[in-house]
């Protein structure tokens, strides 16, 4: 069907060469199946038409995993979950700076793989970071009475810088609608499990990464007629970002992701984005002098098995 405010330019265009796209891209069943091609496809595309109202929000991104990449102790390993595209990833930065990173995604398309390779010191990693698919095997999806698994992230103890790059709100999608049309979640069952998936991997990156830890997410979504505001979605499902040692690497600003026509005739949708910085061994601004931090308790993820190999191969 022909996207809503782009009409028939839209579907005779833009959406014959997603479909062409599509049919000629080779990809696992796996990923066809819960809708993570199409998904980098449409990415793909929107990006293309939206170039000029996304740059700010890329160009920010980009800024603050150098940022955070500069307040590494140590160089050695840099983590980045959910590398898509590499829109937001200042790839030639960090290969200029770590002695290795991994670029960890569900899939990593042709293009990913060939800037990749422009680097000797950047591998791919494949697989699911959520431990969702494991526990499909395992026969205990997540569900009312069974909860979302720990996640699997790759390098989480020894990388020394680790970014969660605008994936938290996408982690959980792929799976709740397959759950509402093959085991009959209500939207409240796809609410809890996605507000599940979301909190234990910014746990991960907030309390359990021994790096520097970086969460960059869009928070809200905004309905714009004008200036006026429409309509307001919580896209964190009311789930609240782990507090940071300091606030002053934390940044926020606006991404307008679809301006009028893209979604809307006549109305822009933008994003709130959210970075949280998380740098271990300080004091923390709430801290009083001589106070003893609190023991974690929580219990670890498990260990990752050999299911994230060097290479574009799927997991």
């Amino acid at each position: 069907m022909p996207v809503a405010g782009r009409g028939v330019l839209r579907f005779d265009s833009a959406m014959i060469g997603e479909l062409i796209r599509y049919w000629t891209t080779f990809a696992p069943e796996r990923v066809r199946k819960f809708g993570y091609l199409k998904r980098l496809i449409a990415l793909e595309f929107r990006a293309k038409r939206c170039a000029v109202a996304w740059e700010p929000h890329l160009r920010n991104c980009r800024n603050a995993i150098i940022k955070a990449a500069d307040l590494c102790e140590k160089q050695r390993i840099c983590v980045i979950l959910g590398s898509g595209l590499l829109l937001e990833v200042p790839l030639s930065a960090l290969a200029s700076r770590f002695e290795v990173i991994y670029l960890v995604d569900i899939f990593h398309m042709p293009q990913v793989v060939a800037e990749a390779k422009k680097h000797f010191n950047v591998k791919l990693l494949t697989g699911d970071v959520t431990g969702v698919f494991q526990a499909m095997k395992e026969r205990k999806p997540p569900g009312p009475h069974q909860p979302a698994p720990p996640p699997r992230i790759p390098h989480l103890k020894d990388a020394d810088l680790i970014v969660s790059c605008n994936c938290l709100t996408q982690l959980f999608g792929p799976f709740t609608e397959f759950f509402e049309n093959q085991r009959g979640f209500s939207d409240l069952d796809s609410d809890k499990v996605a507000y599940q998936i979301m909190e234990q991997h910014a746990k991960a990156i907030a309390h359990e990464a021994t790096g520097v830890g970086v969460i960059i997410t869009d928070v809200e979504r905004y309905v714009l007629a004008g200036e006026a505001i429409v309509t307001r979605t919580d896209l964190l499902k009311a789930y609240k970002l782990p507090d940071t040692p300091t606030h002053t690497h934390n940044e926020e600003w606006p991404w307008l992701i679809a301006p009028a026509p893209e979604e809307d005739p006549a109305r822009d949708v933008e994003h709130l984005v959210q970075v949280k910085v998380y740098q271990r061994n300080i004091e923390t601004e709430e801290k009083k002098d001589g106070e003893e931090a609190a023991p974690d308790d929580r219990p670890l993820p498990p260990e990752l098995d050999d299911k994230f190999t060097d290479g574009p191969a799927a997991a």
